[in-house]
């Protein structure tokens, strides 16, 4: 099923919102790999926001999914 316009655009902020983190992080780490970590950006903002069920004020909740 397509996703709305609406979520999709929701989408690219959270994902521009998220590499600009990254890079952040990593300059101040003064270390680390900036390919993968922007590269899995859309791949990982989709799962948190869409896909996967989950409760962040109940992280034990047991019908959570689990990313491994």
């Amino acid at each position: 099923m397509p996703l709305p316009e609406e979520k999709i655009k929701f989408l690219g902020e959270k994902a521009k919102e998220i590499r600009r983190s990254i890079v952040e992080m990593l300059i101040e780490a003064k270390s680390g790999h900036l390919a993968g970590s922007l590269g899995m950006t859309d791949i990982f903002t989709y799962l948190y926001f869409i896909a996967l069920k989950h409760n962040t004020k109940k992280p034990n909740w047991e019908y959570r999914d689990r990313l491994v």
